[in-house]
C-alpha cells in the first residue's frame, strides 16, 4: 500500500512539474496578446478618416452624444452618400483642442503682460471732466 501511494504522489508531482513547464511556455504568448490588444486600440492614430465607431473610441465618447454633436452641426463631419458619417482625424483634433483653459499661473502671468502693456492708471477715462 505504500508503495502504491508512493508511486501515486510521484506521478502527481510529475503532472504538475509538466503544467508548470507548459505555464512557463505560455507566458510569453499573454505578453504578445496584450501587445497586440494596445496596438488594436492605437491604430487609429494612422489613420487619416475614421468611421462613426472609431470617432467615438478616439474622441472617448458615447455614440448618442456623437449623434448629438453631429445633428447640431458643433463638430466637424463628412456624410459621402448623405447617410454614413465620417469624421477626419486633423478637424477631430482641431475639435478637441478648441477653448482652451490657461492655468492658474498663466493667467497671472498674462494678466502681469496686460497691465505692463497698458497700464490703467495712465488710461484716458471718459465721463466728466475735472476742471483744474
Amino acid at each position: 500500500m505504500q508503495n502504491n501511494r508512493l508511486t501515486f504522489m510521484e506521478q502527481l508531482s510529475e503532472r504538475l512539474t509538466n503544467i508548470e513547464t507548459i505555464l512557463k511556455k505560455l507566458d510569453p504568448v499573454e505578453s504578445l496578446l496584450e501587445r497586440i490588444a494596445l496596438l488594436e486600440k492605437n491604430i487609429y492614430t494612422t489613420k487619416g478618416v475614421f468611421t462613426f465607431q472609431e470617432a467615438c473610441t478616439y474622441i472617448g465618447i458615447s455614440e448618442s452624444m456623437l449623434y448629438k454633436l453631429t445633428s447640431s452641426k458643433e463638430i466637424p463631419h463628412f456624410k459621402p452618400r448623405g447617410k454614413m458619417l465620417y469624421f477626419a482625424k486633423e478637424e477631430l483634433d482641431k475639435w478637441l483642442k478648441q477653448n482652451y483653459e490657461p492655468t492658474a499661473e498663466e493667467a497671472a502671468r498674462m494678466a502681469n503682460e496686460a497691465a505692463a502693456a497698458q497700464p490703467f492708471f495712465n488710461q484716458r477715462r471718459y465721463g466728466k471732466r475735472k476742471k483744474n
